[in-house]
């Protein structure tokens, strides 16, 4: 396909649901029409999640990699079975691990920053590179409101990425200075959430 009128940068952010799904419903649409994506997830390293175990189905087309601390359950799991890798590309997903109340994955630590930092450096490699038509940060909004990732070092990612490469950067609480750099630039408003009632995440909803 023509990637002449590619390379423009989409942000979504805001308080409501639907970041992360707006940004997967791109994949999917991208996907449809042959293009290579990336995807990188910022402070998400549960592999038991839908969106994982969804691109899975579309290998070579898809490459989904991510960066924040591991499911508690899952790595017991996995070092029964004799495997050990700290990210994910689909070569490990237990459909049987539901999201508990321990929520140490959630922990915004150094030990979450160290995968940040590293998200990052994967990101400049594969937004540079020109292999890809669509690359997707998830969450790195959410990184760089923490502290985690330095907000100019992502306003530098975005002015020297691959000219021809789509960007899509999701997370609430997304910095002016990302914004004015978009080409589409989306926020969610939150109005009402079950979470709000005690309704804890869902299976194929929330995750």
């Amino acid at each position: 396909m023509s990637r002449k009128n590619l390379g423009l940068v989409h942000v979504y952010t805001g308080d409501g649901k639907g970041k992360t799904s707006a940004a997967m419903g791109a994949m999917l649409r991208a996907v449809g029409q042959g293009m290579r994506v990336f995807i990188i997830q910022f402070m998400k390293g549960g592999a038991y999640t839908g969106e994982l175990i969804s691109a899975k189905n579309f290998l070579p087309h898809v490459k989904f990699i991510q960066y924040g601390k591991p499911c508690i359950k899952e790595q017991k799991q996995m070092k029964l079975l004799g495997i050990n890798t700290p990210y994910q590309y689909f070569d490990y997903v237990r459909d049987d691990i539901e999201c508990g109340t321990c929520r140490w994955c959630f922990v915004n630590d150094m030990k979450q920053k160290e995968y940040c930092i590293e998200g990052m450096k994967k990101a400049w490699e594969v937004a540079s590179s020109g292999e890809y038509d669509m690359v997707i940060l998830d969450e790195v909004n959410v990184a760089v409101s923490l502290g985690f990732v330095k907000k100019e070092e992502l306003i530098r990612l975005i002015k020297n990425k691959y000219e021809r490469t789509e960007l899509i950067i999701t997370g609430r609480g997304a910095p002016k200075e990302i914004i004015r750099l978009a080409d589409y630039a989306t926020e969610f408003k939150l109005i009402r959430h079950p979470f709000d009632r005690g309704v804890k995440a869902r299976r194929g909803i929330e995750y």
